[in-house]
């Protein structure tokens, strides 16, 4: 990802309650480390592995144990992208983006559980609930995909 497209999510903009997830301005080099999807040549979304994808609280509550081949996915869209049906496309492209780069053995996200719109296309994914914890006022489910 380059500093552009860097910059221009740390500017995007979610409707409660998804604002949670508004970056507002800040953390634009982090994202560097990041990948960027696009979509007829136009920024669509992006998605990180590994402990960028974990929320750091989750570690006390054993919510991210070890395992050979498992890779933790965060991913955010658009925002003028969700709530569209375009979720499941983007959802798989990244999916089989890893399943090409990488030998995963099962995938695994964190999702805060108001975000009910995640968690469906998630489940109908085929992830399932292997735990949950919380951060301040925030529950997190666990969501895993053992069958790649």
């Amino acid at each position: 990802m380059g500093i552009r497209e860097a910059e221009e999510i740390t500017g995007w903009a979610y409707p409660p309650p998804y604002d949670f997830y508004n970056l507002n301005g800040e953390g634009a080099e982090e994202l560097m480390g990041y990948e960027a999807v696009f979509k007829d040549g136009r920024l669509v979304g992006f998605f990180c592995t590994g402990a960028e994808a974990r929320v750091p609280a989750g570690y006390g509550a054993g919510a991210y144990p070890e395992g050979d081949g498992i890779i933790d996915i965060g991913l955010g869209m658009k925002p003028e992208r969700t709530g569209l049906g375009q979720g499941p496309e983007f959802f798989k492209l990244i999916l089989d983006h890893l399943r090409a780069t990488r030998s995963p053995s099962a995938f695994r996200l964190t999702v805060a559980d108001f975000n009910e719109r995640a968690i469906r296309l998630y489940r109908n994914a085929g992830f399932r609930e292997t735990g949950t914890f919380t951060r301040g006022d925030t529950r997190f489910l666990v969501l895993m995909k053992t069958e790649i």
